[in-house]
């Protein structure tokens, strides 16, 4: 295939969107898309915010109802910490716990001999949510820099024995373990909605909108790519800089803004997770590392500890389906000169753009074309779709805890949760919260979802690796999907299945799966 250089080649003329510093921390924050070509805003309008107009109509009521159910929260069970932090996306913050963490657990707790034991045997690891301490908080709401420490067991369970809560030490038979735990699952739901989440959606923008400028349309890259990339230039244009985006200055101004500081201030957040966080800033740099194109985030030998369910589910996606199709796709890329030197100036642009992306002289070895495909088209698909699926099926909207209401503990002694006698929120706060959920964590695939995706590609071999991805995806589809029996418990997790399944289920109301909660084919809520 022969590429032209005619600018009527180019989806927008090579006058289409380019990256440039994002306005609110140039420094530490991925690049932005600011200008957004007018059909992909008039899609994005017509798709997706549409259905935000509905919801800010008519779920309110949904939502004074959630908040009324939940009034008497009383946090949550040890069993259900536990439940929550090893088996959903919050896996995702594993890491193992340092030595010097370890001594002053055993300096904390030296005349309890069996929590000495433990911290002398087994696997200790930690979930890291220190750079709470960035945020500075709305009048009347706190946060934390907090670690949540697990030990496994022989057996391989794992179970919260200790968390640290602003350099106060407790232990899970501690009255203040409640509070503690309250204040673990703020760490994990901000760190999931500014630090890691935020890798998925916004360093991919320079990624979408260099293939739609540097690219001729009739580039295997561009038909790959242009599947995955229909809505996320004006969604995430609208998330950072929309007036009415939860992460926007004036947002507590809405009614479901659900967080707990102003936007420039909770962006650091979003520093974090592409810039990273260094130990001479007194954090953990494992647990905060900088961005990496090239390392996604599932279970591999870089990351070990991501052993979990959700790890391996990401892990078997990428490995079993999306590689091995791009495999083929950048294999004929590579045989092509035309393509090749297209590709190579393609890659020239995005590394000075993107942290981690391979230059124009890496991006023919090896696998590294393939791995690049592979990570642009699985990430807002699978890993995308999967964050959202988990967050919002499998953790409540009380259970994120994303205001409170009451001071962190001074001691190990005080008061179990209970948000009647102290309070943790307001009935606005849960309010919000519980309309943030339906209107943007929820998962809401625009038909085609994954598995329906089709690809304009130009030869019939392709073609065929195509239909292989699309079994491939079925095979692991039905490897990993299990249904599981909805809880009785109306404030209980409603997800019937333990992942984002690819396509609808249909059996009992109670334990259906619609279209729309199905992976997505890319990122587009």
């Amino acid at each position: 295939m022969t590429m032209s250089d005619l600018p009527d080649q180019f989806l927008y003329a090579r006058k289409g969107p380019w990256p440039q510093p994002s306005p609110s921390h140039p420094l530490i924050c991925a690049d932005e898309v600011l200008n957004i070509p007018p059909m992909e805003a008039l899609l994005f309008n017509e798709a997706i915010g549409a259905r935000y107009l509905q919801a800010r109509i008519g779920y309110p009521a949904y939502a004074a109802q959630y908040s009324a159910a939940v009034s008497s929260w009383k946090g949550v069970t040890l069993a259900r910490f536990n439940e929550i932090m090893t088996t959903t996306l919050f896996t995702r913050f594993r890491v193992r716990m340092q030595d010097e963490e370890i001594a002053a657990c055993r300096k904390a707790f030296a005349d309890e001999q069996d929590i000495i034991d433990d911290l002398n045997s087994g696997l200790w690891t930690k979930y890291d949510f220190t750079a709470m301490k960035l945020i500075d908080p709305l009048e009347g709401m706190y946060v934390a820099p907090t670690k949540v420490f697990f030990r496994e067991d022989a057996q391989g369970r794992n179970c919260c024995r200790i968390i640290e809560v602003d350099g106060l030490l407790m232990r899970d038979t501690d009255s203040s373990f409640g509070i503690a735990m309250v204040y673990g699952l703020q760490g994990a739901s901000y760190h999931v909605l500014f630090v890691v989440h935020p890798a998925l959606h916004f360093p991919m923008n320079s990624v979408n909108a260099i293939t739609k400028t540097a690219l001729p349309m009739n580039h295997p890259i561009f038909q790959m790519f242009a599947p995955h990339s229909a809505y996320s230039l004006a969604l995430d244009n609208a998330v950072l800089e929309s007036a009415e985006s939860v992460v926007n200055n004036n947002a507590q101004g809405t009614r479901f803004d659900p967080l707990t500081g102003n936007a420039y201030n909770l962006k650091l957040l979003f520093g974090a997770g592409y810039s990273g966080l260094t130990a001479e800033k007194g954090y953990d740099p494992v647990a905060y590392p900088e961005y990496d194109y090239m390392n996604p985030q599932y279970s591999n030998a870089q990351h070990p500890l991501f052993d979990t369910f959700y790890g391996n589910w990401l892990a078997r996606y990428f490995e079993d389906a999306f590689l091995p199709f791009c495999t083929v796709v950048a294999d004929y890329i590579k045989q092509n000169g035309d393509m090749l030197a297209y590709t190579r100036l393609w890659a020239r642009y995005l590394n000075t753009h993107v942290r981690g992306f391979p230059g124009a002289e890496q991006i023919a070895e090896g696998d590294t074309l393939a791995r690049v495909m592979a990570i642009y088209m699985w990430n807002g698909s699978v890993s995308h779709g999967g964050d959202h699926w988990s967050f919002s099926n499998q953790i409540t909207a009380v259970e994120k805890c994303l205001r409170i209401r009451r001071a962190p503990p001074e001691t190990r002694n005080e008061a179990p949760v209970d948000n009647e006698k102290d309070p943790i929120f307001s009935p606005n706060d849960m309010q919000r919260a519980a309309l943030c959920q339906y209107m943007f964590f929820q998962a809401w695939a625009i038909q085609p979802n994954l598995v329906d995706t089709k690809y304009a590609l130009p030869i019939p071999g392709l073609l065929q690796a195509a239909a292989e991805f699309n079994q491939n995806l079925k095979k692991v589809n039905q490897a990993l999907l299990k249904t599981v029996p909805a809880s009785d418990d109306p404030l209980g997790p409603t997800a019937v299945t333990n992942c984002q399944p690819l396509e609808p289920i249909e059996s009992t109301p109670r334990q259906s799966v619609p279209y729309e909660r199905t992976i997505p084919q890319s990122i587009q809520y």
